[in-house]
């Protein structure tokens, strides 16, 4: 009696448990993207060896990251005026 008893609760919590866990599967949702401008690609010439290509994307990405920080900063300048 005690074992079917035993057998009896734990197939009640293991339903609880399923039921919750769909429950909160059924919420999950992707993140919306984030508002603003987005992430642009470097541009590659395949006509390049490898060595040229990794060169173009560095320095395509460094124009890119300083273009973000001259930017930031002027908006920095913009919100203390």
């Amino acid at each position: 009696m005690r074992a079917v008893l035993g057998l009896a609760g734990l197939l009640v919590v293991m339903a609880i448990v399923a039921l919750l866990m769909k429950q909160n599967m059924g919420v999950t949702v992707a993140p919306a993207p984030a508002a603003g401008e987005g992430v642009s690609v470097p541009q590659i010439d395949t006509s390049k060896d490898v060595n040229a290509q990794s060169r173009q994307i560095q320095q395509q990405v460094q124009e890119q990251l300083n273009q973000a920080l001259q930017q930031d900063a002027q908006r920095l300048k913009q919100a203390e005026e």
